[in-house]
């Protein structure tokens, strides 16, 4: 591989490891906006109908999600004198900080112009998603072979990437207002824009400041397309990792967004909204414990407790309006899923040398991809069910909520993700392997 310069095992600088997460940090800010404010722009802000929402949800997601296997190909048969990965944040670093505020532009269109546009822009920014971070995420193996500076990049990267998350939840309402001049859409507009900025330097930043050091096993690089999919034939843990992708984001998804609905409908105080969204923090909590729990009881059973966990504490949430239950109710559930959160990839990896043991074929880059369809589908399906609730409830944005809009948003912010977590935990049930596997012999 071209570029790959230096010591497999020399230590990383700090400013390599800080770039490195900071690119995380870029890439989640238009991520974690869209995913907490996008539904209510485009309902509150723009003017689209909640079913015409939930239509677009559903359809760019599955869009994406086809997209995510092919880049992950195209990742692994690439090859310049930057690397593998590198070259995506430095092509990409532009468009996708553009589009991330075109989404949040409303021009003065009607009709199926208006449907188009968004349809259009919303879709190109999840491609232009998974065209950044999946490199992003799949170049941390190249960085270096020792395990101990991989975990330390990886902690700071999750800590550093999440911040940007619950940052721009917590923050952007209060920004929106401030920038806004009485005009909400504008205010919205400059946000994006901001972000776009901070978006672009975060990733010229990581291409910049990170080597990939550790060459690419030959035998991967030519893997074909048909050898890739063979690894995952009978692959269940596989499988089973997937399907907890799927419902982990559907109802991460539909609970995030429906946050500011929740707050602004049922009790009546929008403003609770930046509150409710500081909540997630608990999540890197649940991820810092998830390590040590699976080295105590198993990957398996850590992950199952975590979604009994957030299952539970998601389905307390409507017993009280009163602040401190909701803050603890939500802080105790996002922990839960800290705890089977902190565990994807560490299942995929597992799954990953499995399919490599049963096909003889190690699809690293493929598998890693295609797993993230499932991601994109329970996006699809999390956005699209909660925009869905509002429409079947006549939403209207200019209205007193309506008893059927509260049950609504209750739907969409409670019961779906709760049963979404509590699905997550059963498929777990998939994540089994062989005797012959477990008790074969490991090189050392």
């Amino acid at each position: 591989m071209s570029g790959a310069g230096g010591l497999n095992g020399a230590a990383l600088s700090w400013r390599e490891k800080l770039s490195y997460a900071l690119g995380n940090f870029g890439i989640n800010l238009p991520f974690g906006m869209t995913n907490a404010y996008l539904l209510y722009f485009y309902t509150d802000i723009y003017g689209v109908g909640a079913g015409t929402v939930a239509s677009l949800f559903l359809i760019a997601r599955c869009v994406d999600a086809v997209f995510d296997p092919l880049m992950g190909l195209l990742i692994d048969r690439t090859d310049t004198r930057w690397g593998k990965h590198r070259p995506f944040l430095l092509w990409l670093a532009l468009p996708f900080a553009i589009c991330g505020a075109i989404v949040f532009w409303a021009p003065p269109l009607d009709g199926w112009e208006k449907i188009a546009f968004i349809f259009a822009s919303y879709t190109l920014m999840g491609i232009l998603y998974s065209a950044v971070s999946l490199p992003l995420n799949s170049m941390l193996p190249t960085l270096t072979r020792d395990p101990r500076q991989r975990n330390t990049v990886n902690a700071l990267r999750e800590v550093i990437g999440s911040s940007a998350t619950v940052g721009i939840g917590y923050a952007a309402l209060p920004l929106i207002k401030t920038f806004s001049n009485g005009d909400e859409a504008h205010g919205f507009l400059v946000l994006a824009a901001i972000t776009g900025v901070i978006t672009l330097v975060c990733m010229l930043n990581a291409f910049a400041n990170t080597r990939e050091r550790v060459e690419v096993d030959a035998s991967v690089a030519r893997l074909t397309t048909a050898q890739s999919l063979k690894a995952t034939k009978g692959n269940w843990p596989w499988i089973a990792t997937m399907l907890v992708n799927f419902f982990f984001w559907i109802g991460f998804t539909g609970h995030i967004q429906s946050f500011v609905y929740f707050a602004g409908n049922v009790l009546g105080k929008a403003e609770f909204t930046s509150t409710l969204m500081l909540t997630m923090l608990a999540v890197l909590v649940g991820t810092g414990f998830a390590g040590l729990c699976a080295n105590a009881i198993g990957k398996r059973t850590t992950g199952v407790i975590g979604a009994a966990i957030a299952a539970i504490f998601t389905g307390l949430i409507p017993l009280s309006n009163d602040h401190a239950w909701l803050i603890a109710t939500n802080v105790v559930a996002y922990m839960g899923q800290g705890l089977i959160g902190g565990l994807l990839f560490s299942l995929m990896a597992d799954a990953v040398d499995y399919g490599a043991w049963r096909s003889g074929y190690r699809a690293q880059g493929f598998l890693f991809a295609a797993s993230s369809f499932g991601v994109k589908l329970g996006m699809s399906v999390g956005g699209g069910a909660g925009a869905w609730f509002l429409s079947l409830a006549a939403y209207d944005a200019k209205a007193a909520p309506t008893p059927d809009v509260i049950a609504a948003v209750i739907a969409g912010h409670v019961w779906l993700p709760a049963s979404s977590y509590a699905a997550m935990g059963v498929a777990l049930l998939l994540f089994r392997f062989p005797p012959a596997y477990v008790n074969r012999k490991i090189e050392p």
